[in-house]
């Protein structure tokens, strides 16, 4: 169900998980149709699954799990947009935020060795902004 479930969601855009790397259960990732695809294979107490990460620039991203039997988890992704407020403070503590939660996730996504990166992920993560 595996491949199934992921060819189901990028249908639209006739992107398909290669079948060498199910069979294989090899890491990579798809560059097609403006997306950025990147997946890994892994095993938990529920059973083994494939993690993909997918950024496109007129979307935001999204980091899925999905299980053998199709069971679809979402998983943190970046987030593309931040809360503001007229308040300078409170607007610097809203982006501080912003910015470090993103960074958590950028690591955990490299960790993963989902290492490729588009513009937008590296400005969404503050990757382009020097910080004391």
């Amino acid at each position: 169900m595996i491949p199934e479930t992921f060819n189901n969601r990028f249908d639209h855009w006739e992107i398909t998980l290669p079948e060498e790397a199910m069979e294989n259960r090899s890491n990579g990732y798809i560059q097609q149709s403006g997306w950025l695809i990147q997946y890994c294979f892994g095993k938990d107490r529920k059973g083994e699954y494939l993690d993909y990460y997918a950024a496109h620039r007129m979307t935001d991203d999204e980091h899925v799990r999905i299980y053998e039997d199709g069971q679809v988890e979402d998983l943190p992704a970046l987030r593309s947009m931040r809360l503001v407020s007229g308040d300078p403070k409170e607007d610097k503590r809203l982006e501080d935020e912003y910015y470090q939660e993103n960074q958590k996730i950028a690591k955990m996504l490299a960790l993963k060795g989902f290492d490729k990166f588009t513009i937008n992920m590296f400005l969404h993560a503050g990757l382009d902004i020097k910080r004391e």
